[in-house]
């Protein structure tokens, strides 16, 4: 049984109760206020609690973290952790830049853990069976990826850290990430960039919305982030084809539609998908490379060539 501490009682590490963890025990839960830890691990029924995130990583009883954390603690907590012989599981962005997340890299490899960056979008059977499609050539040679997530920040009342530029905020990193990872996943290949925009229009110097325009060989892919607007779907268009998923990235328990249009015979598919939990699918998969000692799919190499590709949309990106 591996056992895991949570450093945060953001909302999204509420994703893990609920259901049985399988060879998981999450054994301690810390907050910078104790009050806080102690209300969340009476609801959750969490043996220890803490009101120092330092001390929950200094526990000998927990072999692994869970790093919910504002992205600007990442690294900070990432390399404690590694130092304290503790497995890694970190919320995406894993951190703030390529230097930072070459730190955290280095620091798990000397001390020999795992290492994976939280992307739970990949543990879902929607998204899975879209790559399927893809690669088994059902839609025809893939051409165009329409990637676009968004919410409106205003309206949905999420600001604090996604609006603080030293906390790693901006739509960019909230929510482009994904879309740079999902482009990788869906193609295996690494996107070229092309051009791109972004928009701040804000006192705090973060990006409000972002516009990326890539080529995967023979693929032009699109990505969208944005805090302006309500959209989360994408396409993948084929020279046979297209697949839509109308909610893209999610990680609420709904039940997902995967809708296929083949133009020849003017066909149309629609292929539904029961709720699930991938936070606890990414969870439990986290523990088996623990227990095998394989190196996750999504580990070092991954995460490091994400960081790269934002950094160059960062640096690369036309202000409008």
């Amino acid at each position: 049984m591996i056992r895991v501490g949570v450093l945060g009682t953001a909302r999204i590490a509420r994703a893990f109760f609920g259901e049985p963890l399988q060879d998981i025990e999450i054994t301690a839960i810390a907050s910078r206020n104790l009050d806080r830890a102690v209300q969340f691990a009476n609801e959750f029924r969490i043996p220890k609690r803490y009101g120092s995130y330092d001390d929950l990583v200094a526990d000998r009883e927990v072999d692994a973290l869970y790093i919910p954390l504002p992205q600007h603690l990442h690294c900070e907590y990432a390399v404690k952790g590694a130092r304290a012989g503790k497995h890694l599981l970190v919320e995406k962005p894993a951190a703030l830049s390529v230097s930072e997340l070459k730190q955290m890299l280095s620091e798990s490899r000397k001390n020999g853990v795992v290492f994976l960056e939280a992307f739970m979008y990949r543990f879902m059977k929607i998204h899975q069976r879209a790559k399927e499609i893809v690669r088994t050539g059902t839609i025809g040679a893939l051409r165009y990826i329409d990637f676009n997530f968004g919410f409106n920040i205003v309206v949905r009342g999420r600001g604090g850290f996604r609006l603080t530029k030293a906390m790693g905020g901006g739509a960019l990193f909230d929510l482009g990430i994904y879309g740079i990872d999902f482009i990788r996943y869906v193609t295996e290949n690494d996107p070229e960039l092309l051009q791109a925009f972004t928009h701040r229009g804000n006192s705090n110097d973060v990006d409000l919305f972002t516009h990326a325009v890539y080529k995967v060989q023979n693929v032009v892919a699109t990505l969208t982030c944005s805090f302006h607007t309500d959209a989360n779907y994408y396409v993948l268009s084929g020279e046979r084809g297209s697949i839509t998923s109308p909610v893209g990235i999610s990680g609420r328990k709904i039940t997902n539609v995967l809708k296929m249009h083949l133009l020849e015979g003017d066909k149309k598919y629609e292929e539904e998908f029961p709720p699930e939990n991938p936070y606890k699918a990414e969870m439990e998969y986290f523990a088996r490379c623990i227990k095998s000692g394989e190196e996750p799919q999504i580990g070092a190499t991954n995460s490091l060539r994400n960081m790269e590709l934002l950094e160059e949309l960062q640096t690369k990106s036309v202000e409008i």
